[in-house]
């Protein structure tokens, strides 16, 4: 399965990949949501995870993007964001997200979401 992570900070997109080791996924990495879209569309992922607060197009509006073509509409979108408010949930909703994980990220949270949204089997980490 593949896993696109649009993510700003290297050290963050390394994390997460180690963080999924265990299930065989194949990552895929975007810097910001204009790469994130672009290589969406190249690679078809069968999840994305993606920050919020990146520069040239934000999380939200990458997964307004991803929801509004007609191939990508329906991949799973995990948003991960140090935004604590109710309202940057709300509109993560609005979007069409997933799930929203808080930064920094819990592992367990995290392996946990992508196990349930990618119906991965139970892995010992």
């Amino acid at each position: 399965m593949k896993v696109l992570i649009v993510e700003d900070t290297k050290t963050i997109t390394h994390l997460i990949q180690v963080y999924l080791m265990g299930w065989g996924l194949e990552f895929f990495e975007a810097g910001n949501g204009v790469q994130g879209l672009a290589r969406a569309r190249e690679v078809k992922p069968d999840l994305i995870i993606s920050d919020v607060q990146m520069p040239e197009m934000d999380g939200f509006a990458l997964c307004a993007a991803v929801r509004a073509d007609p191939i990508l509409f329906s991949t799973p979108f995990v948003m991960l964001t140090s935004l604590k408010d109710d309202a940057s949930r709300q509109r993560g909703r609005l979007v069409g997200a997933s799930a929203f994980l808080n930064k920094p990220v819990v592992v367990d949270d995290l392996r946990e979401k992508v196990r349930s949204i990618l119906k991965l089997p139970a892995s010992k980490f």
